[in-house]
C-alpha cells in the first residue's frame, strides 16, 4: 500500500484544524476537519478554486438556515424546505462539490436555539476557515506539487502514441491489398485521447500556478508555450490519422466489386512513397520530444519539395495507363494521405524550428 504526498498532508492539515479549534474553542471542530479534507486538492491552484467555492458555500448555507430558523422557526418544515432551497441553487451556481458541507451547514444553524442563532454561525464560520487556511497553507509550504516531470513524460507518451497511430494509418492503407476489413482497436483510440487530454490537464495546472505565483516557475513561459503546440499537434495529427482509416473500408469494397485485382506495379511505387512519408513524420517528431521534452540540441529540419517531387513523379508513371472511375477513386484516395502527410510533416518541422528558436 503507497501512501502519497497527498495523504500524508492531509492528515497534517486534519491534525492541525483539530488542534486550532481545541485552543480556540470552536466547535465542532470535525467540520473544520471534513472541509480541510474537502480543500486539499491535487493542486495550490485547484485548493484556491476550492477554497473559493467552500466559502461561498458557507455563507449561503448559514444565511439560508439563519433565515429559515428565525421566521420559519426550527421545524421538520423548515429543514425540509432548506434543503429543497440550497441543492437546486448549489447546482444553478456550480458548486456541487459543496453540496453536502453547504447542507449541513445549514442545517446545524438551523438547528440552534434563536437566542444562539448569531453565535453559532460566527462559531461554524470561525471552524470552515481554520479547515481552509490549515489545507492551503499546508499544500503549499509542505512539498508542493510538481508538474514538470509529470507533463513531460505525458507529453512523451502522448506524442508517441499519436505518431504511431498516424503512421500505422497510412501503412494500413498501404498494405491493403485483400477483401479483409482492416481492424481499428477503440481502446488504442481512447489511450490516445486520454493521453492528450492528461497532458493539456497537466499544462493547464502548471500555467494557472504560475499566473497566480504559487509554483516555482519550473518553465519558462515560452516552454508552455511550445509544450501546448505540442499537444495541439498530436490532437490534429489523431484527427488527420481518422480520416486515412476512414478511407480503409471504402477501399476494400471498391477493390471487392471488381475482383480484387493485384497492385500495380506503377501503384505500389506510390505506396511505397506514401509510406516513406511517415519515416519522416516519425524522425522530425523525435527531434521535437528532444528539443521540447528533453530540453536537448538538435539540428531543424527546412521544408523541402522532394519528397512531393518523388510522388508526383510516381503518379505521372502510373495515371496514364489506367483510366476509369476505379482508378480515379484511387487517385484521390492517394491524393487525401498524401495532403495529411504534408500536413503532418510540415507543421512538425514548423514546431522544431520555432522551439528550437525559442530555446535560452
Amino acid at each position: 500500500m503507497k501512501i502519497g504526498a497527498r495523504v500524508i498532508k492531509t492528515g497534517i492539515a486534519v491534525a492541525i484544524t483539530m488542534f486550532i479549534c481545541k485552543l480556540l474553542d470552536l466547535e465542532p471542530a470535525f467540520f473544520g476537519a471534513v472541509s480541510a479534507v474537502i480543500n486539499m486538492q491535487p493542486s495550490i491552484f485547484l485548493s484556491f478554486r476550492a477554497a473559493k467555492d467552500q466559502i461561498l458555500v458557507h455563507i449561503l448555507g448559514v444565511l439560508a438556515g439563519f433565515c429559515f430558523g428565525y421566521f420559519l422557526g426550527v421545524t421538520p418544515l423548515s429543514a425540509g424546505l432548506i434543503v429543497i432551497l440550497l441543492i437546486p441553487l448549489y447546482i444553478k451556481l456550480d458548486l456541487h462539490s459543496g453540496i453536502t458541507m453547504g447542507i449541513v451547514a445549514a442545517l446545524f444553524v438551523l438547528s440552534s436555539s434563536t437566542e444562539e442563532f448569531l453565535v453559532h454561525a460566527l462559531a461554524r464560520t470561525g471552524v470552515i476557515f481554520v479547515g481552509l487556511g490549515a489545507a492551503m497553507l499546508i499544500n503549499v509550504v509542505l512539498w508542493p506539487p510538481r508538474y514538470n516531470q509529470a507533463l513531460k513524460g505525458k507529453l512523451r507518451q502522448a506524442n508517441e502514441a499519436a505518431v504511431l497511430y498516424f503512421c500505422r494509418a497510412v501503412q494500413e492503407y498501404v498494405g491493403l491489398e485483400g477483401s479483409a476489413q482492416p481492424q481499428i482497436e477503440p481502446e488504442e483510440k481512447k489511450r490516445i485521447y486520454k493521453l492528450n487530454k492528461e497532458a493539456r490537464q497537466l499544462l493547464d495546472l502548471m500555467s494557472r500556478e504560475r499566473y497566480l505565483g504559487v509554483s516555482s516557475k519550473e518553465q519558462p513561459k515560452e516552454w508552455l508555450t511550445q509544450a501546448e503546440k505540442l499537444i495541439d499537434y498530436n490532437e490534429s495529427i489523431v484527427k488527420k490519422a481518422n480520416r486515412i482509416f476512414d478511407l480503409l473500408p471504402t477501399r476494400v469494397e471498391r477493390r471487392h466489386g471488381v475482383g480484387d485485382p493485384p497492385v500495380s506495379e506503377e501503384f505500389r511505387a506510390i505506396l511505397e512513397v506514401l509510406e516513406s512519408g511517415c519515416t519522416i513524420v516519425i524522425r522530425v517528431n523525435g527531434k521535437l520530444r528532444t528539443v521540447i521534452i528533453d530540453e536537448g540540441t538538435v539540428q531543424i529540419e527546412e521544408i523541402s519539395e522532394e519528397y512531393w517531387e518523388t510522388l508526383t513523379h510516381a503518379i505521372e508513371q502510373w495515371q496514364p495507363r489506367f483510366e476509369g472511375s476505379y482508378y480515379m477513386h484511387g487517385l484521390l484516395e492517394v491524393a487525401v494521405i498524401a495532403n495529411e502527410i504534408k500536413w503532418a510533416t510540415r507543421q512538425a518541422k514548423i514546431l522544431l524550428q520555432e522551439s528550437v528558436e525559442a530555446e535560452p
